[in-house]
């Protein structure tokens, strides 16, 4: 994949949702194939429910997936069973997905706990002719409708990208994520070979910390204390640890010198990417995975079959996506990475992965952190502090 048709999917995937989320029309539906377009027919002659069961809730990312997700089922005229919670639980989860099916789900929205945790839940609701949507994660067990989410490879390459341009020595602190899931696999992945390849001569800490916020802040603590002047970077896998990390660099007096890369562009981070405390971060879709994965939910609800080739709804493409031996088709977003002002870094690549990441300006009012900032009383408001 090269620089330009990664940045002009970038480009259609937020203008699409900018019109979508300022406006309470459905006009975003358009130039989405026929499958989509079906199911939008079917849809406005009643109200489809659909279930929705989550790991989390407790994230603002996942905060701000809910509130789009309220908002576009209405559009959508849909109903939702839901979302259910399972607080990192399995076991939960399946038994909650089960409930979902017998509760009259037509189909489910789910974000898995992890990629080979839903074998149960997928057996029962193939069983009573349900189908699946994933958000944000592959499934390697079993077949669903259909996976919503960002390459998070392409997530790894970007903060490889941006530290490596700037550290040739030292320490690099990977806040990783949870190894068991396909994002914090393939995220902490991305990260090693293209460090590895691209900056040999610094030394990389992989302290896991299964998505804990806890767990990664004492982490960073740890290396400040160790590794002093010497830790030259921290790339958090996702948001929560900046409320720890970035306070306490700035009373080690380490603002500007430490680094600090990110995932998912919630409000607060665009907010210190303006301020210079965060260096960069990758704006995970929430606006994107909330639409298409309801629009994918009225898809199989109404028995539209879908192909790899297809029209994406945040790429231009429908592809499979593997996992475990395990494939399923999939919608690969492309995220947009922000810096304070847009660069272009150039990288040996790996694992097939583009060899030039191009940045968006944290100024722009489409990101979708923006969006969600500006109508919740702007990015660094109290309200949008976690």
């Amino acid at each position: 994949m090269t620089a330009l048709p990664v940045a002009a999917a970038v480009v259609a995937a937020v203008t699409l949702i900018a019109a979508c989320s300022s406006s309470n029309s459905s006009s975003s539906s358009s130039g989405t194939g026929t499958g989509t377009a079906n199911s939008t027919a079917s849809a406005a002659s009643g109200t489809t429910t659909i279930g929705v069961d989550l790991t989390y809730n407790s994230t603002a990312f996942w905060a701000a997936y809910i509130n789009y997700e309220t908002q576009y089922a209405a559009q959508l005229h849909i109903k939702l069973l839901g979302p259910l919670l399972a607080a990192a639980n399995a076991s939960l989860q399946n038994q909650q997905i089960q409930d979902l099916v017998n509760e009259g789900a037509k189909a489910i929205i789910v974000n898995p706990e992890t990629a080979t945790s839903l074998g149960p839940a997928i057996a029962y609701a193939s069983a009573h002719h349900v189908q699946l949507i994933s958000v944000d994660t592959i499934v390697g067990v079993g077949k669903v409708y259909m996976v919503v989410r960002a390459s998070n490879t392409i997530y790894g390459l970007d903060a490889c990208a941006y530290i490596s341009s700037k550290v040739k020595s030292g320490y690099v602190l990977d806040l990783e994520g949870d190894l068991t899931s396909s994002n914090g696999a393939d995220r902490t992945n991305a990260f090693d070979q293209c460090m590895t390849a691209n900056d040999p001569n610094v030394h990389i800490l992989k302290d896991p910390t299964v998505w804990t916020e806890a767990t990664a802040v004492t982490d960073a603590q740890n290396a400040v204390n160790a590794y002093g002047s010497d830790l030259k970077a921290i790339y958090a896998q996702w948001s929560s640890p900046d409320l720890g990390v970035l306070p306490l660099l700035a009373s080690k007096h380490l603002t500007g010198k430490v680094l600090v890369v990110s995932d998912d562009g919630v409000p607060f981070e665009m907010c210190d990417i303006s301020k210079g405390s965060l260096d960069a971060s990758q704006s995970q879709p929430a606006n994107l995975y909330a639409y298409w994965a309801l629009k994918y939910a009225l898809d199989a609800a109404n028995g539209v079959t879908l192909k790899a080739g297809d029209p994406g709804g945040g790429a231009p493409a429908l592809q499979m996506v593997t996992y475990a031996g395990d494939s399923n088709l999939g919608d690969p977003m492309v995220a947009p990475f922000v810096t304070k002002t847009g660069q272009t870094f150039n990288v040996t690549p790996v694992d097939g992965l583009p060899g030039t990441v191009t940045s968006t300006a944290v100024s722009d009012a489409q990101l979708w952190g923006n969006v969600y900032g500006s109508a919740h009383g702007g990015v660094c408001s109290a309200q949008n502090a976690s």
